[in-house]
């Protein structure tokens, strides 16, 4: 063998191991540009959530009172919901007297709700927790949410609120206001007697 065999051999050896690393590095870009174009997906997809709306259901007790248990549908996004619907399975318990007023509510959200601003709560009063709480058993209901966003529709919500973990709770309405206003009284009735 010449010099130039060795030479040749050389020159494909070293163009066989160049091949390699070439091969090698177009992997590594290809799945570095899949990882970048993932990652333009998820951030795109984070932008479009974080610009939906929320919508949300619950029954809750009534700030002023404590005692009256009220339907809740609130957006808590930061966006305009629209067309919004509300589905309760099965219908929810409403005292004798709000029967009417409950049950035009609950067909209002199954037939949609045209929109849902910001930071808004409708609320409708169901009655007293203690005429509505069965004394055993489970008290569960099924919401199930569908609204549209700036982007279409939001992805549909569902879940259930079970009425008896309620069962035995201290009914008494929190916040400041409530004591506020307890407070006003009763120095209105000591201003009374002074005067």
């Amino acid at each position: 063998m010449n010099t130039e065999m060795w030479v040749a051999i050389a020159a494909a050896l070293i163009a066989a191991a160049a091949l390699y690393f070439n091969w090698l590095s177009t992997r590594a870009a290809i799945r570095a540009a899949r990882a970048a174009e993932e990652q333009t997906r998820i951030q795109q997809q984070l932008r479009i959530d974080a610009a939906q709306p929320y919508v949300w259901v619950d029954i809750r007790p009534d700030d002023a009172t404590g005692t009256l248990l009220n339907l809740v549908v609130g957006n808590s996004g930061p966006t305009v919901a629209s067309n919004v619907r509300v589905k309760v399975e099965p219908p929810l318990p409403v005292i004798e007297q709000l029967r009417e007023r409950v049950d035009t509510a609950q067909e209002r959200l199954g037939d949609g709700l045209q929109s849902l601003a910001p930071g808004r709560s409708l609320v409708w009063p169901l009655g007293q927790g203690f005429n509505l709480l069965k004394d055993k058993g489970r008290q569960a209901y099924t919401f199930m949410i569908t609204a549209d966003g700036p982007f279409g529709p939001v992805p549909p919500l569902a879940y259930m609120v079970d009425m008896s973990d309620w069962r035995g709770l201290l009914d008494r309405p929190a916040g400041s206001l409530h004591q506020l206003t307890i407070a006003v009284k009763e120095l209105t009735k000591e201003i009374s007697k002074q005067v």
